[in-house]
């Protein structure tokens, strides 16, 4: 059958888990929306900045591949008899207009020079050694774009295009324009792509052209090479968290690539997760103590009534309740009931106990009764042996030990003596035997000091030391019959120990049995000492018997100490 709960465990439990679990659910909602949404933000927001590089990078180029279509034009309309000069001055006119042109010149096929800037001193161009000449040429319907090169404190790179010369091929040219690639770079500071952000030229072919943070770029390329075009809102690069977007930048054969750092992001996120949570245990606490608090005030008048009731169970009827008990009106109403059951329940109780005491006490004499015939049947058998025998001297000296025996068992007409004075009583029952019997057992006797504060149910040795003498001893033999009296823990023990018969182990469990069934009569010397000491002493009383075939037979008394300090009342 399963435990009921108590009313304090049925109000906190119930409430408490439903109220969890509702702010569990409203936790875990509030943590996916936010963070549906911030992601979202934060994913358009860098969306737009990606874009927007893209289109400044665009814009930029734009300008460049313009700047080179003019050159073109106009180198095919100057006149060849002063296209030097007229070279020179629209290069001089282009650098004042664009601050990004940082040198200009014209070259023929041959590599010799045919125009430049007023302010460059340009060599001849080598057709075996200059890539910008070389791939101009080889690439003519295209403007060829050099690699990103550091000069200085800045950045450039080279634009080189093959010119035809109307339909005259004599005439043919490659241009060279040298860009400032600092100013494109400055168009997006660090701190808008965070801590390891970057944006990063490459070609077709994933060689790096240009970046802007060289730190795990491996890694990074790693990423661009797998996303190929478009964006990846969450990308991992030695322990941050990253936006990548990729993207040809248009009329080049460059591509883009742009990390931005979203460590913010995701701290805010665990921030904002962390702090709800800690908020939602915080509202699960405080309603789970004032619940506790309304359970305990409702259920602590209960409780103590329960407290008051389980004390009937350990026959404490004074049991009862305070006068002013504060609760609700049932509880007040039912303390009062309990407290006029409680009076009633005393007054028969004592009653009650009154009338066991008395039966008590007659069981215990009537116990008592039954062992004085008995003794006294075996005891004039012996004596009347004797004077069978003729020998009257000893037969005389066992009247005389037997008067004393019931001088002492009389006892002014108690049930409970000294311990000392029962010793006594087997001391004088073996001494009347061993008259009897001659030298065919002996006998020994040992008793613990301090033992003499103690008083004891009488006649509860010289029963079983008739047993062990009538039953235990084997004919022939010389028996042996030792008695201990001991302390052991909170017990007092007597132990009669012979070396006689024995018994089986079933005979043993036979035995033990019959102390326990009223029915049952086997024994009836160490039955009447298990009855008499239990009714005395209570449970904690008992009787231990061991035995081995052949080897001999113990019985041990156990008197609990406590109930052994006081003779009988």
């Amino acid at each position: 059958m399963k435990k009921p709960r108590s009313i304090r465990s049925m109000m906190v439990l119930p409430g408490s888990f439903g109220f969890a679990f509702l702010v569990i659910v409203m936790v875990l909602l509030a943590s996916i929306l936010y963070s549906s949404n911030v992601t979202s933000n934060s994913n358009a927001q860098m969306l737009a900045t990606s874009q927007q590089v893209l289109t400044n990078y665009e814009t930029y180029f734009d300008s460049v591949l313009t700047t080179s279509s003019n050159i073109a034009a106009h180198y095919d309309s100057s006149p060849v008899a002063n296209r030097s000069t007229s070279m020179q001055s629209y290069f001089d006119t282009l650098m004042s207009l664009k601050s990004e042109v940082i040198d200009m010149a014209c070259y023929a096929t041959d590599g010799s020079v045919i125009a430049h800037d007023s302010v460059s001193s340009p060599e001849v161009a080598s057709k075996a050694t200059d890539q910008w000449f070389i791939d101009a040429q080889n690439n003519r319907l295209i403007n060829v774009f050099s690699s990103p090169a550091k000069t200085g404190d800045d950045y450039r790179f080279t634009l080189s295009k093959y010119v035809s010369y109307g339909s005259d091929s004599a005439y043919d040219a490659v241009i060279k324009v040298d860009f400032d690639f600092t100013k494109i770079v400055n168009l997006i500071p660090e701190s808008t792509l965070g801590l390891g952000g970057r944006f990063t030229i490459y070609d077709k072919n994933y060689n790096v052209v240009y970046t802007s943070y060289t730190e795990k770029q491996t890694e990074a390329m790693g990423f661009i090479k797998d996303l190929v075009i478009g964006s990846s809102p969450s990308v991992k690069i030695g322990g941050h968290s990253y936006y990548l977007y990729a993207s040809t930048v248009s009329n080049t054969t460059w591509r883009l690539a742009i990390l931005q750092n979203r460590d913010s992001v995701v701290s805010s996120l665990t921030t904002f997760i962390v702090t709800i949570s800690l908020t939602g245990l915080g509202v699960i606490a405080a309603y789970f103590i004032v619940l506790f608090l309304i359970a305990f005030r409702v259920s602590k008048p209960i409780g103590e009534l329960q407290e008051e009731m389980a004390k009937i169970e350990s026959l404490n009827y004074q049991a009862t309740l305070h006068p002013e008990i504060n609760g609700s009106l049932e509880v007040v109403e039912l303390n009062h009931s309990f407290n006029q059951m409680m009076g009633r329940i005393d007054e028969l109780t004592k009653a009650v106990v009154t009338e066991k005491e008395e039966q008590r006490k007659s069981e215990l004499k009537a116990l008592q009764n039954q062992i004085n015939p008995h003794f006294l049947y075996n005891t004039l058998d012996s004596i009347i042996a004797l004077i069978d025998k003729g020998e009257n001297d000893k037969a005389e000296e066992m009247i005389v030990a037997l008067s004393k025996f019931f001088r002492l068992s009389i006892s002014q007409g108690h049930n409970v003596i000294p311990l000392p004075n029962e010793i006594e009583h087997a001391r004088n029952y073996l001494l009347i035997q061993k008259m009897r019997f001659g030298d065919s057992f002996s006998y020994s006797i040992d008793v613990a000091p301090g033992l003499e504060k103690y008083f004891v149910v009488k006649l509860i040795l010289q029963p079983i030391v008739e047993n062990s003498i009538g039953h235990g001893l084997k004919e022939g033999e010389v028996g042996s019959i030792k008695i201990k009296a001991y302390e052991e823990g909170d017990f007092l023990k007597f132990s009669i120990e012979d070396n006689g018969y024995g018994m089986t182990k079933e005979k043993v469990e036979e035995l033990r049995k019959s102390l326990l069934d009223s029915t049952v009569y086997k024994g009836v010397g160490l039955k009447n000492v298990y009855q008499r000491i239990r009714i005395y002493y209570g449970l904690s009383a008992d009787v231990d018997i061991e035995s081995e075939e052949d080897v001999g037979t113990k019985i041990t008394i156990i008197i609990p100490k406590e109930g052994a300090l006081h003779g009988e009342e």
